[in-house]
């Protein structure tokens, strides 16, 4: 499962991607991924010091990519922000067959969810409505970006 801070910054960096190297603030950011503004702040911090995403100071300052949006996979992000952890063997379970098989369950699902975030990358979920820079106007935000299916509240 992943964290709320990976899916935080998974939706901020698909709706970067989706900007077209477009400078966006964090306010806006917050918006059109429904995140609270203070934590998408600290996640757009780890981001830029991961080099995901670049900050810009000044008049049209903001957050652009730092990355490839083609290259750059989701599971990129995630391990950018909070690392998949696969499970490990704990030594009370050498006498348990059904805890050993429960940890190699999870453990698969685990290994199946990284090969599904590792084959797809940010512009591959950039459709065309998020092909337009994001505006701190919020009823500009809610009409060009429509985070709905693909992204979960």
């Amino acid at each position: 499962m992943l964290s709320t801070t990976a899916e935080y910054a998974l939706r901020m960096m698909v709706l970067l991607a989706g900007s077209k190297g477009h400078s966006t603030t964090c306010g806006a950011l917050s918006k059109a991924g429904h995140i609270p503004q203070q934590y998408a702040s600290k996640v757009l911090n780890t981001l830029r010091r991961a080099g995901m995403v670049k900050g810009q100071r000044g008049r049209y300052g903001g957050f652009v990519l730092g990355c490839d949006p083609t290259q750059a996979t989701l599971l990129d992000v995630v391990n950018a922000i909070d690392p998949v952890q696969r499970t490990e063997k704990s030594p009370g379970h050498q006498g348990s067959p059904v805890l050993v098989l429960i940890d190699q369950q999870i453990d698969r699902a685990i290994g199946q969810m990284e090969k599904a975030l590792g084959e797809t990358t940010l512009s591959d979920l950039v459709g065309p409505n998020l092909s337009t820079p994001i505006s701190d106007d919020s009823s500009v935000v809610s009409a060009r970006m429509s985070l709905g299916e693909s992204v979960p509240d």
